[in-house]
């Protein structure tokens, strides 16, 4: 079988469950080492043992806040001793509000923490990084946005619709400064995917008409990525069902 990522070293955050999971699982088929990030550790060293024991690839699992400085880079100092520099970052970790409410009505306090865990995290895994990618001349940085279309057609979730489009404002800024340097950065729509979070949010699990969207769409769409086939579009917004139905 081919593993066209043989030796490539990958970070997987949010890889406990649901999208960042099955991306860990499409990544380790092709052969790529990974660094598996999860706020619950029993989850991603489950999977650490599922994945190397079907590919033989080597996985390190770790329980990390991703909005922590510290423990980002304790944990990025660990996978570059025992994995080697990373070639691809995905950051896929994400929460939501425990409510759906109008902005007004919310939680400040918990919108804050939903945008440090999906933008604080991607800024300080990408800042620890980037730069031994950019010393090497090349990596790729997959930042996992959305549509955010609950919180857009509805009022609610504040704190994650603010904080997905400020990662995708993050990306387009990293588009001029990574310009020659052999770094791509693009964002990665996922669709609606169903997951734990989007299964516990009422205005789908509510429609009887939601259509779900295969999160397979999306592990190749990241597969590819990391294979380098979007290197000529920095900071493109791939959307994975339209990929795949196109």
């Amino acid at each position: 079988m081919s593993r066209d990522l043989e030796g490539q070293i990958g970070v997987v955050t949010g890889a406990g469950r649901g999208i960042g999971r099955e991306i860990a699982r499409g990544l380790a088929a092709e052969g790529m080492w990974l660094l598996l990030l999860s706020r619950t550790g029993s989850q991603v060293r489950e999977l650490a043992e599922e994945l190397s024991s079907a590919y033989g690839a080597k996985m390190l699992p770790a329980a990390v806040d991703v909005a922590d400085p510290a423990a980002v880079q304790r944990v990025v100092a660990h996978a570059e001793q025992h994995l080697g520099t990373v070639d691809l970052l995905v950051n896929n970790a994400a929460t939501i509000e425990s409510s759906e409410l109008p902005f007004w009505e919310g939680d400040v306090g918990e919108m804050w923490r939903v945008i440090e865990t999906n933008l604080r995290g991607p800024l300080l895994l990408t800042h620890a990084l980037l730069p031994p990618m950019v010393q090497r001349g090349r990596g790729h940085v997959v930042n996992v946005t959305s549509r955010a279309r609950a919180a857009t057609a509805s009022g609610t979730y504040t704190g994650y619709a603010v904080s997905k489009r400020a990662l995708s404002v993050l990306t387009q800024s990293l588009v001029g400064p990574l310009e020659g340097t052999g770094v791509v950065v693009l964002d990665v729509l996922p669709g609606l995917v169903r997951t734990q979070m989007t299964e516990g949010m009422v205005v789908w699990a509510s429609d009887p008409g939601t259509v779900w969207d295969d999160v397979a769409a999306t592990v190749r769409v990241v597969t590819d990525i990391a294979r380098g086939r979007y290197d000529d579009q920095p900071g493109a917004v791939l959307d994975a069902p339209v990929i795949a139905a196109g």
